[in-house]
């Protein structure tokens, strides 16, 4: 199984060709999220809503919630990964070992690694240094 990050994931809903090509081989029961980068993406939608709304964006008011609306419903297309007990317990015992991760990316890696997936990112350069941790780079 694998799960996204949301640098490829935000890449697969706005419809980047090559990457759909790509997850178009992967079964829908092999894909998955974890639950840190939903709520990353959410957040950047719901930012670019308030952009729109203050005139401060590319995107009409329009266009906004209709990405919000599509980004909700891809979420219910996909299995999302809970930030579990076991997620909790390997983030803090990374942090002990002073693993030079972000917060966020820390978290998404032990979901990863409690579930057994292998993460989608192309953030090479920090997962890399999670040890443990499976990697399949999609640039």
């Amino acid at each position: 199984m694998i799960a996204f990050d949301a640098d490829v994931l935000t890449d697969i809903l706005v419809g980047r060709g090559d990457l759909l090509q790509r997850l178009a081989k992967i079964p829908v029961a092999e894909q998955s999220v974890p639950v840190i980068v939903v709520e990353e993406i959410v957040r950047g939608r719901l930012n670019s809503i308030r952009q729109a709304e203050a005139a401060k964006s590319k995107l009409s008011i329009e266009q906004a919630y209709e990405l919000f609306r599509q980004t909700l419903a891809a979420f219910h297309e996909i299995q999302v990964l809970p930030y579990s007990t076991e997620s909790e317990q390997q983030f803090q015992n990374w942090r002990s070992q002073k693993i030079r991760v972000g917060t966020h990316d820390l978290r998404i890696a032990a979901i990863c690694l409690a579930h057994s997936v292998t993460l989608v990112t192309r953030n090479r350069r920090d997962f890399e240094q999670v040890p443990g941790l499976r990697l399949d780079v999609w640039a």
